[in-house]
C-alpha cells in the first residue's frame, strides 16, 4: 500500500508540472524585463563613452593642436 500511495503521489507532481503556475510566469517576466533593462543599459553606455571619448579628442585638439 505505501508503494502505490508513492506512486500516486509521484504521477500527481508530473501531472501538476505540465502547465507553468502563476509564480513560473511571472518570474519569466521578470526575468525578460531584466534581460530588457540591462541590455538599454549597454546601449546608454556605450553611447555615453562614445561621447566622452569625442568631448575629450575635442578638448585635446583645441588644448594641443596637431597631436594626433
Amino acid at each position: 500500500m505505501p508503494r502505490l500511495l508513492t506512486l500516486l503521489a509521484a504521477l500527481a507532481l508530473v501531472a501538476g508540472c505540465a502547465e507553468p503556475g502563476p509564480a513560473e510566469r511571472a518570474g519569466r517576466s521578470l526575468d525578460r524585463a531584466a534581460d530588457r533593462t540591462g541590455e538599454a543599459l549597454g546601449g546608454a553606455a556605450r553611447g555615453t563613452g562614445a561621447a566622452l571619448d569625442r568631448a575629450g579628442n575635442w578638448v585635446g585638439d583645441r588644448l594641443e593642436p596637431g597631436r594626433r
